[in-house]
């Protein structure tokens, strides 16, 4: 099930339950919404997700390339030690920025703005 809300700037997807490759295809769809609306600032909240589908990790980290092309990102918050597992062993961990929490994410982004109106 996934819920979409706004903290000052940045869209929080929360996922909960199972990870398939049909729920991915609605992630990717929601961001693409968000996109479409110039919102580039995205945290993936997966504290209540219990596993994802491995085969389908590849479809984020698509999203995840067009947000950084616009100055965004996308980022992960929640993800218990299984999930961790699952993005290291396909090799995804090293693209993704991880928080342990919602809270950690956020001001992640606040950490990331450069004064010349940039990020990185």
């Amino acid at each position: 099930m996934l819920q979409r809300k706004i903290i000052q700037d940045i869209s929080v997807i929360d996922v909960s339950g199972d990870i398939d490759f049909r729920e991915m295809i609605l992630i990717k769809n929601m961001i693409g919404t968000l996109i479409e609306k110039d919102r580039i600032k995205v945290v993936l909240n997966l504290k209540a997700v219990d596993h994802i589908n491995y085969l389908s990790i590849g479809v984020l980290l698509e999203r995840l390339r067009i947000l950084r092309n616009l100055n965004g990102d996308l980022k992960l918050s929640g993800m218990n030690v299984y999930l961790r597992d699952i993005f290291r062993v396909v090799g995804m961990d090293q693209f993704f920025e991880e928080y342990n929490s919602l809270e950690d994410a956020i001001e992640s982004f606040d950490q990331d703005w450069e004064g010349d109106g940039t990020y990185h």
